[in-house]
């Protein structure tokens, strides 16, 4: 177990902007960073991350946290692996404490089945360097490809012992379960028969964006037909074929900065282009794209160029999976290579810098490409254009800026020889019947779940009606709490034991807003002041979650007030008293105003009941609290008028 002045140190070490800039492309905006959001599907960027506040927040799907918390959310990380992947980004040197049998037996299955991979990731590797089966097989391949050391260390390639069991048995002596060896897909079990699931096959690691090993492909150097010539890692707690990049780890930094993503089909490509100086290189692994896949993408660019072999079946294979590309908003590119080349070979054969004034040449805008190569096989025969301009029709209503549309529309006409006008007709029908399919299934959905919301809706609805006034001091007073708690008031008084004095948890409607007050109220009992650093970081989920939306305020008072037009913005610290007295004062206002509603029903029903004793008693305490209200109106310089 992590000692906790250790996890300390390492909350204070991480930079959010650091962290979260390792899995997303963030861009200056004012004092904080803006960029897509990496748990929800966005055109417009609505996540920001405040260096200053060592926060992030999406204001489209409400996602916030800090380092850790974005470590756990995006990568899908336990509490315990965030903090070592960030006390190993942060050189910080992790202080164990003795845990019990009992603690112990709770650690992640997750955790332990990455600690196997690490484990078989070296396991492979030595035997690729130290055995002679993996010298004179695994190396020589390598060699053979071109793959320096430095490369080889890199991706930390491998090679698995023809003997079945070997790595089984070993990992076996070492104190690795049997269960957790199955579960990571490297050890099959055959009744009482153990066997490496990977055997006298040189290995490729798989990478998630930390850099963590997750999977494995395994490619086999012998001619026999009957064995595939590559198998992978089947899906796992920790792997997902279709969410997973070959290459992304080494590749991210590369895509940012270039703003544009290589695809390649396979390990080999990969690995050439990296060597060569290409780092912006990843593979699908021969599979089509997926929509998880084109979201990890975006995260770094809007730019894709797919490189394919030049022959028919490269082009065949750059045609799958490309338009889901173009639907999830990427902007693609092809470029094929000459015949009988591949990223690999043309690479190793060409130099890098040819590599580079190739795709520059010859690079072309997928939907464009798509056009006017299958037009020269159509032109001739009118059922073929008919069903080539279905199939561009189709492409391009996946476009889903309206403007980008248009030019392709005026592009593709050209080249098809159709009406442009004919081209956007058919496109409007097909986004309007792709709108009503959307909205039919959404409604259907919706149907299914009315009968068990029903309920629960209208008892919120009826919840939302009598509170949502009461939240809207609730939460003023819950924010003076955190951007003020401990600032002194006057005299000795923080504002804290200000706002405690003044008012009572019993003054609260919402259970949120009551556990935020009830926390503070803890924390000022036990000698402590709030902390926004704390408070934002907080394990109970409400605090955190309402600290961060009171401190994140993405725009800011522009910097042209003061420079060009001289004015003097004040800023919000320098009338805090001011802010708190009002709040309070408006807050009791407000309870003041419930309590006199309150009494004035039951003033009618005494009335109803000819209770004088009882009309007595509510007729004065009216009258106190019309007084009290009078007063603290007076106090915020607000004139009642009295009622006809």
């Amino acid at each position: 177990m992590i000692a906790p002045a250790t996890v300390q140190k390492i909350i204070d070490e991480a930079r959010v902007d650091e962290v979260v800039g390792e899995f997303v492309s963030l861009k200056k905006r004012g004092a904080n960073l803006i960029g897509n959001c990496p748990f929800h599907n966005e055109k417009t960027p609505s996540f920001y991350v405040s260096p200053s506040k060592g926060i992030y927040k999406c204001f489209g799907c409400g996602k916030a946290g800090g380092p850790v918390n974005f470590l756990m959310e995006s990568q899908q990380m336990s509490y315990v692996e965030s903090l070592r992947y960030l006390a190993q980004k942060y050189n910080i040197e992790i202080e164990e404490i003795q845990v019990t049998d009992e603690v112990r037996e709770q650690i992640n299955t997750k955790e332990s089945i990455l600690i196997a991979l690490a484990y078989s990731q070296k396991y492979y590797t030595k035997n690729l360097l130290n055995t002679d089966e993996g010298k004179s097989i695994g190396l020589s391949y390598f060699k053979e490809r071109g793959f320096d050391e430095k490369t080889i260390e890199k991706f930390q390639l491998g090679y698995s012992l023809a003997q079945r069991d070997a790595f089984t048995t070993t990992a076996l002596k070492n104190g690795y379960q049997l269960d957790i060896l199955k579960k990571a897909c490297l050890t099959s079990k055959v009744e009482n028969s153990k066997y490496d699931f990977f055997s006298e096959r040189v290995m490729f690691p798989i990478h998630d964006l930390m850099g963590r090993v997750i999977a494995y492909g395994a490619r086999t150097l012998k001619s026999d037909k009957m064995l595939p010539k590559y198998i992978n890692t089947a899906d796992s707690e920790v792997y997902e074929k279709s969410k997973v990049l070959y290459g992304i780890f080494f590749a991210k930094h590369s895509i940012k900065k270039e703003d544009n993503c290589f695809l390649c089909e396979g390990y080999t490509d990969v690995i050439s282009l990296h060597q060569g100086g290409i780092d912006n290189a990843v593979a699908s692994s021969g599979t089509a794209l997926t929509p998880e896949q084109i979201k990890l993408i975006k995260r770094f660019t809007d730019n894709i160029t797919i490189l394919y072999d030049g022959d028919s079946a490269g082009i065949k294979a750059a045609l799958r999976g490309v338009d889901i590309a173009i639907e999830g908003g990427l902007n693609v590119k092809l470029a094929l290579l000459p015949d009988g080349e591949d990223p690999d070979s043309f690479i190793r054969n060409q130099g890098a810098e040819n590599f580079k004034d190739f795709i520059k040449k010859n690079q072309k805008d997928f939907i464009l490409f798509k056009t006017s190569l299958f037009y020269d096989e159509a032109k001739s025969d009118p059922i073929k254009r008919a069903e080539l301009t279905k199939d561009i029709v189709s492409t391009i209503a996946k476009i889903q800026e309206p403007f980008k549309r248009g030019e392709y529309i005026k592009d593709c006409s050209k080249i098809l020889d159709v009406n442009e006008q004919v081209l956007f007709t058919e496109v409007n029908k097909l986004l309007r019947k792709n709108y009503k399919s959307a909205q039919e299934e959404s409604f259907k959905n919706e149907q299914e779940q009315a009968k068990d919301e029903i309920d629960a809706l209208q008892h919120e609805q009826q919840f939302r009606t009598s509170t949502a006034k009461s939240e809207i001091y609730e939460k003023d007073i819950v924010r003076l709490l955190v951007e003020y708690g401990s600032f002194i008031f006057e005299e000795d008084k923080s504002v804290t034991q200000i706002i405690l004095e003044e008012l009572d948890i019993d003054y609260f409607e919402s259970e949120d807003y009551k556990t935020y007050f009830s926390y503070i109220t803890s924390l000022f009992e036990k000698g402590n002041l709030p902390n926004q650093d704390e408070l934002s970081s907080n394990e109970d989920a409400v605090i955190k979650q309402m600290t961060i939306h009171i401190l994140f305020q993405p725009y800011e008072v522009s910097k042209n007030w003061e420079v060009k037009h001289k004015i003097v913005v004040p800023q919000k610290q320098m009338n805090y008293k001011k802010d708190v007295s009002q709040s309070i004062s408006m807050f009791k206002i407000h309870v003041v105003n419930k309590l006199m509603k309150e009494n004035e029903e039951s003033l009618k029903n005494a009335e109803n009941s000819n209770d004088h004793e009882t009309q007595i008693k509510f007729m004065k305490r009216v009258k106190i609290l019309q007084e009290e209200k009078r007063q603290l109106s007076k106090k915020l310089g607000i004139i009642i008028h009295a009622k006809n």
